[in-house]
């Protein structure tokens, strides 16, 4: 049987990824005060963040519904395909829940969610590992068996110019939150098997480029690894960091994809980040 892939929408994949492995998204709700959009559908990562820069009402996002998660599957399964599901990490949202949920639902389809335990191209990364094993005609055994071994090696690195909005999402801790700010310290976190935690600060953006970069090289070493660079509305910069990496051993093209509203709403505008996996 075929096999279909859907992917949470704060996956962050590129247009063009998604088109090119025929990926199924399922959105996730954000909410400017009274009106409702969904990540990546109507509400683009470029008029994200510039109504984060207008408005005064704080975002906030939801997890989907089961509801959504089985209108995405039984599109698939109508088509006679099984499904291949990749949530964001089941410490930080329901999304998996969701997911779980929406499968019990079904009285037939064959229905496999996989919870990723990271966010962004950490998810990403594993969904377009999947979809180039199904073009090489693996069995999905050999698929499932495969990703379940690659997920506690993926890690997300990222650089947050300003923690509050992490901090207002409840992603970091307030104390932690109140002592960055007052000593305008940039956040370096890692996100690995559903963990946020904190791996260094520094006092100023530039030094904290730096030591981003240094702590990325370090974390891969010689190994070879997948590697996609993401960003807040910050292009160029996501430009100068994926030169920088391009020493590093990794396979393939680094990807550089946007950090949609979402996963905007808990970053801030200006985030850098690195997902990767060795192979």
């Amino acid at each position: 049987m075929e096999l279909g892939i859907v992917v949470d929408s704060v996956a962050d994949l590129p247009d063009e990824i998604i088109q090119e492995y025929g990926f199924s998204l399922v959105h996730f709700p954000v909410y400017f005060g009274e009106k409702t959009y969904l990540d990546k559908l109507n509400l683009s990562s470029e008029d994200f963040f510039r109504l984060l820069k207008d408005k005064s009402d704080f975002p906030r996002t939801a997890a989907p519904s089961a509801g959504a998660y089985l209108e995405a599957f039984r599109r698939l399964i109508e088509q006679g395909k099984s499904v291949l599901a990749f949530t964001i990490t089941s410490k930080h949202s329901a999304a998996y829940q969701s997911a779980l949920l929406a499968k019990k639902m079904l009285e037939e389809g064959n229905v496999d969610v996989i919870d990723t335990g990271s966010a962004s191209m950490g998810i990403g990364l594993l969904a377009i590992k999947a979809a180039e094993m199904i073009r090489s005609k693996f069995k999905k055994e050999e698929i499932l068996a495969r990703i379940r071994e690659l997920v506690p090696r993926v890690q997300v690195l990222a650089m947050l110019p300003d923690i509050s909005y992490a901090g207002r999402g409840g992603r970091i801790s307030a104390p932690v939150v109140k002592l960055a700010t007052i000593l305008n310290i940039k956040p370096i976190i890692r996100i690995r098997r559903g963990i946020i935690e904190l791996v260094s600060r520094v006092s100023n953006y530039s030094a904290a480029i730096q030591k981003f970069v240094s702590k990325i090289k370090s974390e891969i070493g010689t190994r070879v690894c997948r590697v996609a660079v993401m960003h807040a509305g910050v292009p160029e910069e996501a430009l100068e960091l994926k030169v920088q990496l391009k020493e590093i051993p990794h396979e393939g093209e680094i990807t550089i994809a946007e950090i949609g509203p979402a996963l905007g709403t808990h970053s801030g505008p200006g985030a850098l980040a690195v997902a990767f996996y060795p192979e």
